[in-house]
């Protein structure tokens, strides 16, 4: 017979070739499912909004952090011209931090349903161009929380602010006074009679120490003025809106309003307010008054708060003739977190509560508006309703809705972070550096009317600041901020992606999440709440956004300073991050020549920092005392080409001791049945072959598999055209070969002497199945070697497998891109790591089966001798405890190398996962080889 006849006669070298060749294609298949797997994940989720980020010279590190609108400058427009001249080029918008503003809460107040109903007196002329608020049919009859004969009410007026962790009471004041329901009188005046609203007969009324008013009745209610809530302090960035609106698309439609503010020049505050006092002088209509009159095709819907800002302005003697208007689109609602409340008591004559009234809360929450409200803040007596709307849209209109804010640069800029240490995944820790401390909750100097406010009403707070000052320009003046419109910076966040999202700057918040106290315990997850200050590292959303005529007004600035914080670019290259990488690498390059810093941002992914906050606060005694740490979405530059290259080795690694591992016990179950071909080579011999023709004849048979092995290789490596399965297979079939020359030496001529002993002292008397076993095995060592050797070689590949499984996460590292990526080649990874072992365990399995055939024939020796089953059945699990006793060290050695090679952050679970699979080849073994 030819060698390829033997090759298919010997059945055990046709069936081992054959499960390699299976378990190579299932590998490679299964390998290559999940290498694409992983490049479309990358792929799908490399690029957002933009690709590169330009910013001035500055050193910068594989993170960064997503301040980049920070207020330090140092671009210049003539670069930004450059910059949307270069070829590659097809957005380039910049942003830019402008400064903070701090400004007071509009006047709070408590207002308490007293509703005098219809009186055409009082109601005609305030409706006059409402028809239908004048018909008396629509106006209900009139009631009121409050009783004919006036009572004496206790109302004590709270704030309480939290950073999410903490909560404190800014301040805490109480009030006394007679409140009852309000009256309608006539009075004679010369040439007729007047209708006016009276108090109660009685009424005190209430007044809160100053620079809070006192109360008044008007037709719908009476309402209390309540104590200065604490100023608030708002972030405002510059941007180019028609950049702005390209690079967004049409997430960015907020911004069309801004585009038609008017030129630099146009832009005078007190020419602009003369302009609209004349409009109110000259008449304007209702419908105008409720859409807001138009200014250079805007709709100034929000025309109300301008007005009385730029008329306090003007008599407080703020306005200068340098001071210009800023057009702005403000923020719409607040994450900061501030209560107010009022606990209202009744009171008898001894001033003894005899009635819990109940409590009015309010929240700045969504309806808030940075430098304009829709609303007055006002606090509801309980159980009131607000029928004020029978005036129409027009007729509630608060003319002191807030005082003019105060621009400030001061601790406006970025944080700063120093490094902390590097995880084991590769996540960078920062700690913040403490800046000096900011006092709030302040109350006025003066009241309305100039008189001097009593400070000692409410203790300040000190906020520490971890932000330092920006620098202005030299011709500051007091501005007068426009509100053109609103933006919801929730879904500019969305737009902006998730995995791939990169910081806009500014106006999308990037939120903290405290996870560790100041002692490293873990505690539950709380996103930080920005404080009042605005100084600290929680901040929200910028309260406005204005455009860069209205960033030099606000710092005085006069010609084109380098006022661009960033650049925001986007290739005008389509497709994936590896079809665009070359032309967007080139673009950068071009930027750099500019003298900037153009980072490529695309092709990275957001990474949560962990940032560990110092000298958060201090008590009476001024001990400072940290936060703890917390966790803040930062962007992993390069996380594309980190991602991809780790878990493409880790999969080519998980191909390799599949296939490799299946090699070697390949090799060991041919090693073991040469042996027993050894009979053969004798007659051979006998025949007068010599030992080199012995063994060519069996290495012919080998070389069989071996083309079978070859073909196989290369038709996969064809198929995935892929170097890493070509050098895999490559490996095989060496693997393989050696194998064969190994066994090949098996049946070299060895001279035995066949003569039993006799009274041999170290015999064994058999005894028991253990014995019995013991003395089977040391009698067939080689066998009993070999088959040790195949148990611990798959220990030691199930060991490398489940480490290389357990490190995926940790491989791919910390980004967001990460566990995506992960994720996804996750399945695919288990299912070749399960078919490496399934192979491996029939394979040792085979290897057993070689001595099948003796071992039934001792069995039935046995069992003559009157052994029962359960002994016979104790006899094969002793053999193959014994073994496994001999490949439990290999298999753990071998799985501890590996996983000292592969994974060494999971060698322990290489070494456990090593133990328990020889443990499980036991009972399989004896189960199945029977």
């Amino acid at each position: 017979m030819n060698a390829v006849q033997r090759f298919i006669r010997s059945r055990v070298l046709l069936l081992t070739a054959a499960i390699l060749i299976i378990a190579m294609g299932l590998s490679v298949l299964i390998q290559g499912q999940s290498q694409a797997a992983l490049n479309r994940t990358v792929d799908e989720n490399s690029r957002g909004l933009y690709d590169i980020l330009v910013q001035p010279k500055a050193e910068s590190g594989v993170l960064l952090q997503p301040d980049i609108a920070n207020g330090a400058g140092g671009i210049s427009f003539e670069q930004l011209e450059s910059i949307r001249g270069l070829d590659g080029t097809s957005v380039a918008a910049p942003i830019s931090l402008v400064s903070r503003v701090t400004q007071n809460l509009q006047a709070p107040r408590l207002d308490a349903m007293d509703y005098l109903g219809y009186n055409p007196g009082l109601v005609g002329t305030a409706t006059l161009d409402q028809p239908g608020g004048t018909n008396p049919s629509t106006w209900p009859a009139a009631e009121s929380v409050l009783t004919d004969e006036a009572k004496t009410y206790r109302l004590t007026a709270s704030a309480v602010s939290s950073d999410g962790s903490t909560t404190q009471t800014l301040f805490e004041t109480s009030a006394e006074g007679s409140l009852g329901k309000a009256r309608i009188v006539e009075q004679a005046t010369p040439g007729g009679t007047s209708i006016q609203i009276a108090p109660a007969e009685g009424e005190t009324g209430i007044k809160f120490p100053a620079p809070a008013g006192g109360s008044v009745h008007n037709l719908f209610n009476l309402s209390v003025s309540l104590p200065t809530a604490p100023e608030i302090t708002e972030s405002v960035v510059a941007v180019d809106p028609v950049a702005e609106r390209a690079l967004l698309g049409t997430a960015g439609d907020f911004l069309a309003p801004l585009e038609k503010a008017p030129p630099a020049d146009a832009r005078n505050a007190g020419a602009i307010g003369r302009h609209f006092e004349s409009l109110f002088t000259s008449g304007i209509g209702a419908k105008e008054l409720e859409e807001g009159p138009d200014f250079l095709g805007v709709k100034l819907k929000y025309w109300a708060p301008l007005m009385s800002q730029y008329q306090q302005a003007k008599t407080n003697g703020d306005l200068t003739a340098d001071s210009q208007a800023i057009p702005l689109i403000v923020r719409s609602g607040t994450t900061l977190d501030l209560t107010y409340k009022v606990k209202i008591e009744e009171l008898d004559a001894s001033g003894n509560v005899v009635k819990d009234v109940g409590t009015a809360t309010k929240s700045l929450g969504d309806g808030y508006l940075p430098f304009v409200s829709d609303d007055p803040f006002a606090l509801s007596w309980p159980g009131s309703e607000d029928h004020s709307d029978l005036l129409g849209a027009g007729g509630n209109f608060n003319q002191g809705l807030y005082e003019p804010a105060k621009w400030t640069t001061d601790f406006a800029a970025a944080p700063d972070y120093t490094d902390s240490g590097t995880a084991a995944n590769g996540a960078v820790g920062k700690t913040a550096v403490p800046g000096e401390w900011v006092t709030v909750n302040r109350l006025p100097d003066t009241g309305l009317d100039g008189s001097p406010v009593d400070q000692t009403q409410r203790d300040p707070v000190d906020e520490r600041a971890y932000r330092e000052d920006l620098e202005t320009g030299g011709k500051l003046a007091a501005p007068l901020p426009m509100v053109y419109g609103t933006f919801d910076p929730a879904a500019v966040q969305e737009a902006a992606g998730d995995v791939n999202r990169l910081p806009l700057g500014g106006y999308d918040p990037t939120p903290l999440t405290l996870t560790r106290d100041a002692d490293g315990n873990t505690v539950e997850a709380t996103t930080m709440k920005p404080s009042l200050s605005a100084t600290g590292l929680a901040s929200q959303s910028a309260g406005a956004i204005t455009d860069y005529y209205g960033l030099a007004a606000a710092r005085g600035y006069g010609d084109n300073a380098d006022v661009i914080d960033a650049v925001r670019v986007r290739a005008s290259e389509g497709g994936s991050w590896k079809q665009a990488q070359p032309q967007v690498e080139k673009l950068a390059d071009q930027i750099r020549e500019l003298g900037l810093e153009a980072t490529v941002v695309a092709g990275s992914a957001r990474e949560d920092v962990s940032i560990f906050v110092p000298g958060y606060s201090k008590d009476d005694a001024g001990k400072e005392s940290a936060l703890g740490t917390v966790e803040q979405s930062w962007v992993r530059q390069n996380a594309a080409d980190a991602v991809s290259g780790s878990l493409t080795g880790t999969n080519i690694t998980l191909l390799f001791l599949t296939l490799c591992g299946a090699a070697l016990l390949t090799g060991a179950s041919t090693v073991s049945y040469v042996r027993k071909r050894r009979s053969e080579a004798g007659t051979l011999r006998a025949m007068g072959w010599t030992q080199g023709k012995i063994r060519s004849w069996v290495l012919a048979e080998f070389g069989v598999g071996a083309a079978m092995l070859a073909v196989a290789g290369l038709i996969l490596s064809l198929l995935s055209w892929s170097l890493a399965t070509a050098i895999v297979s490559a490996s095989v079939l060496v693997l393989y070969a050696a194998a064969a020359f190994f066994a090949a030496q098996q049946l070299r001529h060895r001279d035995v002497i066949d003569q039993e002993p006799q009274h041999d002292e170290r015999l064994i008397p058999v005894d028991s199945p253990l014995t019995f076993a013991n003395r089977q095995l040391s009698t067939n060592k080689f066998n009993t070697l070999a088959l040790a050797v195949a148990v611990g070689v798959f220990g030691a590949a199930v060991g490398g497998l489940i480490a290389l499984l357990i490190d995926i996460p940790r491989a791919a590292g910390a980004s967001a891109l990460s566990g995506l990526a992960a994720a996804s080649v996750a399945a695919p990874s288990v299912i070749l790591a399960l078919a490496g072992v399934l192979v491996g365990l029939v394979l040792t399995l085979v290897t057993g089966r070689f001595e099948l055939q003796a071992k039934r024939q001792y069995l039935g020796i046995l069992e003559a001798m009157g052994w029962n089953p359960d002994m016979l059945r104790q006899v094969r699990l002793f053999e193959n405890a014994l073994v496994g006793t001999v490949a439990v060290p290999l298999g753990v050695l071998g799985a501890l190398g590996i996983g000292l090679l592969v994974a060494p952050y999971a060698v322990l679970w290489a070494g456990l996962a090593g133990l328990l699979a020889v443990l499980c080849w036991i009972p399989i073994a004896t189960k199945v080889v029977q």
